[in-house]
């Protein structure tokens, strides 16, 4: 039986080193043409090509059909071979035709080309090269995109692929799918169009790709505000449902996105989809260009819960409003800054501290520790489970410089003790995830305080507040507390207390420890 796989790799073998001699050969080519001395003819330097040609079909011709069989070996025919060998010389002596093109003439086709058809400028700083496989193509190194009169992007390495259909119109070269790798992008609010612009204008019948690549998003200061990685970034068209494409797949800080904008070549309105597995979000929303302002409805689902909101945008401002009105917002772009309103009649304790939360996986993302996000985010909820007689959770998050801080936090237990703190930051390091601050406690019915908790009357000492410092681990779920004050005053036994509790291994959240707690704590403070 013929070993149809042994033929292949063998063939592939033989193969391999035409590409080496026809390239050493336009190598030699181009090298006398720069030369000031007696140049070889063009003639000898073709029969010396031929020659090597001919010696690489030698061996091709003794290239051999294996039998694992019988083991048996089988030579191509000669005329076969002779056959072969002239179809395939024609076939490469035409694709071998761009490499006679002057490389100005390939500038300049290039870039007009590509500015007509996709109202992009480039600019060349290195030498364009050609290639042949897997299919043709241009290929040049530290190429500029230009937006608005301005360096916007460099890459690395840039394809051109070309159709083959024109190669003898050295002046009518036609790149099909442009491929730019390794590219930077230094992008701000000013040129940020540049990919709406790529998208309106995005080919019918080929592909513009930006892979391994990154952008760095900057104020009008030059400040960094953020880096995006992005690994497959590319431009195409559904002929399908006559519909431009964007899709891609990055990151920002370290959260792993993907991104699909559908563009109706018809009437231009966009369906947008962003979804991020990590932080479990999924955003899809449609937007409407048909009038002055862009309105549209995103479509949120986070954690198996899906909210609707309208917004506008206007003025270099977006405005959101969900549909029950529990949420709204406004996101200022220039400059930046975000701020809204959060109302939750209830949400579970586990979306907030437990390790595999939102919270949580926005918290080790350091999306919120970027020192350039500025934003500003009131929260109110009724109630969370397991703190049952916990109600009216309010608080302000402040967002700046790298730093989360929870201001003016108010609760109220019970209808008995009200709970507040001025200023509570949040602290992620190599130690685990932190929140440190001064609360304090202020006592408005401490008799039915001391009801609940069972107090026994000779440790009821009345006092109005307590206030102290505390650090609480969300790693460890841990509670450490100290400098505590009562009305103001230190007390040495209470000091020792805290100091003991701090060292034992308890769970803080747990409600028989906290219960045993309280009445440890009046029991020392009561003597």
């Amino acid at each position: 039986m013929f070993n149809s796989s042994f033929y292949k790799k063998k063939l592939k073998k033989i193969l391999l080193p035409i590409n080496r001699i026809i390239e050493r050969f336009f190598n030699e080519l181009n090298r006398s043409k720069s030369q000031t001395i007696r140049q070889t003819p063009i003639r000898k330097k073709i029969i010396q090509l031929d020659s090597r040609i001919e010696s690489f079909f030698d061996r091709f011709k003794n290239l051999k059909k294996f039998n694992q069989s019988k083991k048996k070996l089988y030579f191509l025919n000669n005329k076969t071979i002779i056959s072969i060998a002239s179809l395939f010389i024609l076939f490469l002596s035409y694709f071998l035709i761009p490499t006679f093109y002057k490389e100005d003439k390939i500038k300049t086709s290039l870039i007009n080309h590509i500015s007509n058809r996709y109202d992009i400028k480039i600019q060349f700083n290195e030498k364009v090269k050609y290639g042949i496989f897997p299919k043709p193509f241009f290929y040049t190194k530290n190429l500029d995109i230009i937006h608005n009169e301005k360096v916007i992007a460099n890459s690395g390495y840039v394809k051109f692929y070309i159709s083959f259909n024109n190669f003898f119109l050295s002046e009518n070269i036609s790149p099909k799918n442009l491929v730019f790798q390794e590219t930077e992008f230094n992008i701000d609010s000013n040129n940020i169009n540049f990919f709406l612009k790529t998208l309106n204008t995005s080919d019918k019948e080929n592909q513009f790709i930006f892979k391994k690549s990154k952008l760095f998003y900057k104020d009008q200061n030059d400040d960094l505000l953020f880096l995006s990685k992005i690994n497959d970034f590319r431009f195409f068209y559904d002929e399908l449902n006559t519909f431009q494409k964007v899709k891609s797949d990055f990151k920002i800080f370290n959260i792993p996105f993907k991104l699909d904008i559908s563009k109706n070549t018809i009437n231009n309105n966009k369906i947008i989809k962003l979804t991020s597995k990590k932080i479990r979000l999924d955003i899809e929303t449609s937007v409407d260009y048909n009038e002055e302002k862009i309105r549209g409805l995103f479509d949120i689902s986070s954690i198996n819960k899906r909210n609707l909101f309208n917004y506008i945008i206007e003025d270099n401002s977006l405005n959101f409003l969900s549909s029950d009105k529990t949420f709204r917002g406004e996101v200022n772009f220039k400059p930046f800054y975000f701020s809204t309103d959060l109302n939750f009649n209830f949400i579970s304790q586990k979306k907030i501290f437990q390790s595999d939360s939102l919270l949580i996986d926005l918290l080790d993302s350091e999306l919120l520790n970027n020192p350039n996000l500025n934003a500003s985010v009131n929260i109110k909820i009724d109630k969370i489970d397991k703190f049952e007689y916990l109600r009216d959770f309010f608080s302000k998050i402040h967002l700046g410089e790298g730093r989360i801080l929870m201001k003016d936090f108010k609760t109220e237990w019970n209808n008995s003790v009200l709970v507040n703190s001025n200023e509570i930051e949040f602290l992620n390091d190599m130690d685990g995830k932190k929140l440190i601050g001064e609360i304090n406690f202020d006592f408005k019915d401490i008799e039915k305080f001391f009801r609940y908790f069972q107090i026994k009357r000779n440790y009821r000492d009345v006092f109005e507040r307590i206030k102290l410092d505390f650090v609480y681990d969300l790693t460890l779920d841990k509670l450490t507390m100290n400098n505590l004050k009562i009305d103001n005053k230190s007390l040495n036994k209470i000091d020792k207390f805290l100091n003991e509790f701090n060292k034992s291994k308890k769970n803080s959240f747990n409600k028989v420890t906290l219960r045993n707690f309280i009445k440890e704590f009046f029991k020392v403070y009561a003597g």
